[in-house]
């Protein structure tokens, strides 16, 4: 018994660290607004210059929204709203980070030459089902756009048509100069730094790394593109 509860504690331990993925979810009721429950990148709105796919630019009071992890920004009516089109976006530069568009938005959060350090945040969203007595089943209808379950009140607030698990996916990825993505975990950096592959094993020996942990992430990052 001894044996496998020492087993089952490695297998934990080696997933948390060779897998930089991190997972969290949030229920929210039918009613509640996405205003109330939001908390955000920066602590507050503040200007960015948007480049668009086409060659043009916009500036606008812009914000990052770690629940529904999408770009919002301040209207002229004063309404916080969403890019409808992200598709267009080419990046999103905010004095202290740039964000880009592939999918999903990615944050750089450190960079050299030929490499960047980059965060996906992504969000899902699945209906609770109603079982029979009247409690939550969350056996869900699958995973679905945000856009089937929840709908604007007005232009201010975004709120929920029922009861819903939203949940957000952090994952870090490392973005060679040939724009090829390489998942972040030991592996990956030994990849993405192959002749560096000794160093790489000795830091990581002297130096307990979380491979979910930004601060961690970057200062292996740092290490590796400064030898």
């Amino acid at each position: 018994m001894t044996k496998y509860y020492l087993l089952l504690f490695i297998l934990i331990c080696t997933f948390n660290i060779t897998h930089a993925q991190v997972y969290r979810k949030k229920t929210m009721h039918a009613g509640e607004t996405i205003t109330s429950e939001s908390t955000y990148l920066f602590p507050a709105f503040t200007n960015a210059v948007v480049k668009l796919k086409n060659g043009g630019t916009l500036n606008a009071t812009m914000n990052f929204n770690l629940l529904i992890c999408e770009i919002q920004f301040i209207s002229p009516g004063k309404d916080t709203l969403v890019l409808t089109r992200p598709e267009d976006v080419d990046s999103i530069i905010f004095d202290s980070s740039v964000f880009f568009f592939e999918n999903s938005f990615y944050q750089i959060v450190a960079s050299s030459d030929s490499v960047k350090l980059a965060v996906l945040r992504r969000a899902s969203y699945e209906p609770a089902k109603i079982g029979a007595l009247g409690l939550p089943n969350h056996n869900g209808t699958g995973i679905q756009s945000y856009t089937s379950v929840i709908t604007y009140a007005g232009s201010k607030y975004l709120v929920m048509n029922e009861e819903v698990d939203i949940t957000t996916e952090t994952a870090y990825f490392l973005i060679k100069r040939n724009k090829e993505m390489v998942k972040v975990n030991k592996a990956g950096f030994m990849k993405t730094f192959p002749s560096k592959e000794a160093s790489i094993q000795t830091y990581l020996k002297q130096n307990k790394t979380d491979f979910n942990k930004e601060t961690d992430l970057k200062k292996l990052f740092v290490y590796c593109t400064a030898l």
